[in-house]
């Protein structure tokens, strides 16, 4: 699959260059204004926008899909861009709806995550009034950080948790990218060791973590929890038996305006949240990377993905 690094920050300037950029020229949209079809009564417009990886832009044409359905004339924006650029535009009210987690939520209002799911949603929920922007139901569906072994390396040293990494961290070496840094080095409270604990730390991109899992350059990579490609790759991932990551889990952030103006929007998304679950996002991913393997299109395969989905859940 392709992933994309979870980019957290970035310089203001750059981040207002590139939404202006984006929305000018019409970069980032995953097809033109979608009709409304699902009403006889036509409803307002609405801009929905994504994050570029390809579980992102599930979530931004399911939006697009049932609100499609629901009456509104829907611009999708999808594959906008990453964090900074999907913050700065519903703030500036450039796009009105897009899929945010919760964690990484946590991080634009530079707040600690409590380990508890449901206490993380409630912050950022209400942290995020201050924007004039509504945090609707977040999934069961956790996209978070991760470490993974090769399945050689974890019947060699006995690894089936993180505490069995703690026990020989010292005598390990990481894979990670930069931004998964911050997140392992919290695990110290639960865990009582940081990356500085690791005999040696490889800065590397994601992709490039598996490689060297493969070639033994590493004993452990960083990895997302959604990534059904680490066990395509003959990997295993570790079970966080303590849990010590935060937990990424996907909810729609709304303007405030349009959440007064439409109401139902609320009914309309939150019908999905419960069915969007880790096992269900690997599943959606795999099947847009066949696709895209067979010849279609990124875009075209999130679309054909998506609009199944929703069909065999009767939502469509």
């Amino acid at each position: 699959m392709t992933f994309f690094t979870r980019s957290l920050r970035a310089k203001p300037v750059t981040i207002l260059a590139l939404l202006a950029l984006f929305l000018l020229a019409g970069c980032g949209s995953s097809g033109s204004s979608t009709t409304s079809t699902g009403s006889t009564t036509p409803k307002g417009t609405l801009i929905v926008g994504s994050k570029l990886d390809i579980e992102a832009q599930l979530l931004g044409r399911m939006y697009t899909l049932l609100l499609t359905k629901a009456g509104y004339t829907v611009t999708p924006k999808l594959a906008l861009g990453q964090t900074p650029v999907l913050d700065a535009a519903i703030k500036s009210s450039a796009i009105d709806i897009y899929p945010e987690f919760t964690a990484t939520g946590l991080s634009q209002i530079n707040a600690k995550s409590s380990y508890d799911p449901q206490k993380d949603y409630d912050t950022v929920k209400a942290a995020y009034k201050k924007f004039n922007v509504t945090w609707l139901d977040y999934s069961p569906l956790n996209d978070g950080y991760g470490l993974c072994t090769s399945q050689a390396q974890a019947d060699k040293m006995g690894f089936k948790t993180f505490s069995d990494v703690a026990a020989k961290v010292s005598q390990l070496t990481l894979a990670t990218q930069s931004d998964g840094i911050t997140y392992i080095d919290g695990l110290k409270p639960t865990y009582g060791f940081t990356t500085a604990n690791f005999k040696a730390v490889k800065k590397v991109d994601y992709s490039i973590g598996f490689s060297a899992l493969k070639s033994g350059d590493a004993n452990i990579a960083e990895c997302y929890t959604t990534d059904g490609s680490v066990t395509a790759q003959g990997n295993i991932f570790l079970t966080d038996d303590k849990k010590g990551f935060p937990e990424f889990h996907p909810a729609p952030l709304v303007r405030d305006a349009i959440l007064s103006k439409y109401p139902d929007i609320k009914d309309v998304l939150n019908k999905l949240a419960p069915l969007l679950t880790t096992d269900v996002s690997i599943q959606l991913q795999k099947q847009v990377t066949d696709k895209k393997n067979g010849g279609t299109s990124i875009s075209q395969a999130v679309k054909e993905v998506a609009t199944q989905f929703l069909k065999d859940k009767s939502l469509l």
